[in-house]
């Protein structure tokens, strides 16, 4: 393992960067030690056992692979890593530990293995397109982040930092390149909260070769890919160890253990408050050591192994902070969100194990949810609130944020304006009508016939002759269903009227006729019974 000769800048710090100690966390607890001692080395956490993977001692690199049970105090010896090496980075997905480039005898390489704790087998995987050590690597999604690290130069000092950003796809076995990082590091650390990876300290050599230590704070928004800049270190280092915890049973904060700072090795612990972006002090490890592996479990952090500047150590200790069990859970509402519904199901999810949930609607009593998702019923149309509760196994209470939404079973009220009771003499009935509320279906229904969806008013065209009945029916965009009143009208293109006042006129002309001429035969018939002597 190479060893550096690292200096670091003394800095004024302003006021406001100034911090006090965190009096949040208890003393750092040895444990049972580690096997080999060593420094270099990297850890990985998979259910609940962490994993001491290669380092280097004595100017040997290690292909060593210990495991430790937290529960047990124990430690175990697994199967080596096939690759001996130091300097290189540990990502962990799908319970599978990725160990990534690093250091062989002073020469640089991209090789990537992967080990299953479940069969405890190694295999090779697509390698590092750029071969470097002292990186750092992190896990978003399905994707492996390596940053930063130390590469190969052809003259004095022959290494330097880089700021490469490379991307391996596990699901693919291929490497892509994202946004570098501002400042090229070595011997930096990093951990990732969300979809965000935070890059702490770090060094950077000179032409002369000295290393200086930084205290930056780089994060890279693997959504959007761009960087940013948090607050920086209380005091400069590299070549320390940081993780987070995620809030389960401590705050979500990152831990910044050991390392080389002002010149010497440290035992500092630096806390970092991500929600306020604020540094402060923890307790000191009982040891000064840098080249160190960190890790957490159950929101407990664990340091070990390292090098104290004259010997490798094989020490084990665990800091549980202060508030160790006291954070309540964090319950969110999935179901209702700040709409409209027909009827309300509750649906939520929380970030740990709880023993209780209820919920409390319009600041009505609490009540149990027995069950997920959980429908409620007869809730009376209008605005309405509600908050969930979650109590976990310690008995802390947490609540979640207060959704408002609205109830809404009114069904659309449909008029028809025409047709509307009557007869037409015309085979084409237009159909209007008018709806309430938005709707995403209308249809109809003519004579008891199977519905018909229309998009709005139309023309009914070529209706028979004869008695017709009309429904028209509405559905909103909650599935509320809403139904017209019967509308019976009648068809009638025959012209029955003019036929019968032809009839009656007929009927009349005939009549007339009939009338006339046999009103002429009697005035015949007297003419013809006239005596001669009276027509003389």
């Amino acid at each position: 393992m190479l060893l550096l000769a690292i200096s670091t800048s003394l800095l004024v710090l302003p006021l406001s960067t100034l911090h006090a100690a965190n009096t949040d966390t208890t003393s750092w607890t040895k444990l049972a030690n580690m096997p080999t001692s060593r420094g270099g080395l990297d850890l990985a956490v998979v259910s609940d056992k962490i994993y001491a993977i290669g380092g280097s001692n004595n100017d040997s690199d290690l292909d060593i692979n210990e495991m430790y049970d937290p529960v047990t105090d124990r430690w175990s010896v697994k199967t080596s890593m096939p690759t001996a090496r130091t300097g290189f980075a540990t990502a962990v997905h799908a319970n599978k530990i990725y160990v990534i480039g690093g250091s062989i005898d002073d020469n640089l390489t991209g090789t990537v293995e992967v080990y299953d704790p479940v069969s405890d087998t190694w295999q090779t995987l697509a390698s590092m397109p750029t071969s470097r050590a002292d990186l750092t690597a992190n896990v978003v999604g399905d994707k492996i982040y390596l940053i930063g690290g130390k590469i190969y130069l052809n003259t004095s000092p022959y290494y330097t930092q880089t700021n490469v950003n490379q991307v391996y796809d596990i699901k693919t076995n291929t490497w892509s390149t994202n946004t570098s990082m501002p400042i090229a590091l070595q011997g930096h650390t990093s951990t990732v909260i969300d979809t965000k990876i935070y890059v702490i300290g770090g060094s950077r050599q000179s032409l002369s070769g000295v290393d200086t230590s930084t205290s930056t704070l780089q994060i890279y928004d693997t959504e959007t890919g761009k960087w940013s800049n948090g607050q920086p270190l209380i005091f400069p280092s590299s070549y320390g160890a940081a993780v987070a915890t995620v809030g389960d049973m401590a705050p979500t904060k990152i831990y910044y253990a050991g390392g080389f700072s002002i010149e010497t090795f440290t035992d500092r612990t630096q806390i970092y408050d991500v929600e306020h972006d604020f540094w402060s002090e923890g307790p000191k490890m009982s040891s000064k050591r840098a080249y160190l592996g960190v890790a957490v479990v159950a929101d407990i952090i664990y340091a070990i192994g390292g090098l104290d500047g004259e010997k490798w150590l094989n020490l084990n200790e665990e800091l549980k902070p202060a508030s160790y069990g006291k954070v309540p859970p964090t319950i969110e509402i999935i179901s209702p969100q700040n709409k409209t519904y027909k009827n309300l199901q509750i649906d939520y999810q929380v970030n740990k194990a709880v023993s209780w949930v209820g919920y409390s609607l319009d600041n009505g009593p609490n009540i149990t949810l027995t069950k997920t998702p959980f429908s409620i019923d007869n809730i009376p149309n209008g605005p309405h609130s509600i908050v969930l509760f979650a109590r976990d196994t310690l008995g802390n209470i947490g609540v979640s944020k207060t959704v408002y939404f609205t109830i809404d079973q009114a069904v659309p009220t449909i008029t028809v304006i025409t047709p509307i009771q009557q007869a037409y003499n015309t085979a084409d009935i237009i159909l209007t009508i008018i709806v309430d509320k938005p709707v995403t279906q209308l249809s109809y229904s003519l004579n008891d016939q199977p519905e018909v969806t229309i998009t709005g008013n139309i023309t009914l065209p070529a209706l028979p002759d004869g008695n017709h009945v009309i429904i028209v029916h509405a559905i909103d965009e909650l599935g509320n269903l809403g139904t017209s009143d019967e509308i019976a009208f009648t068809v009638s293109t025959f012209p029955t009227f003019w036929v019968a006042t032809a009839i009656v006129l007929i009927i009349i002309l005939l009549t007339s006729g009939f009338l006339v001429i046999k009103h002429k035969k009697i005035s015949n018939n007297l003419a013809i019974e006239i005596p001669e002597n009276l027509a003389e």
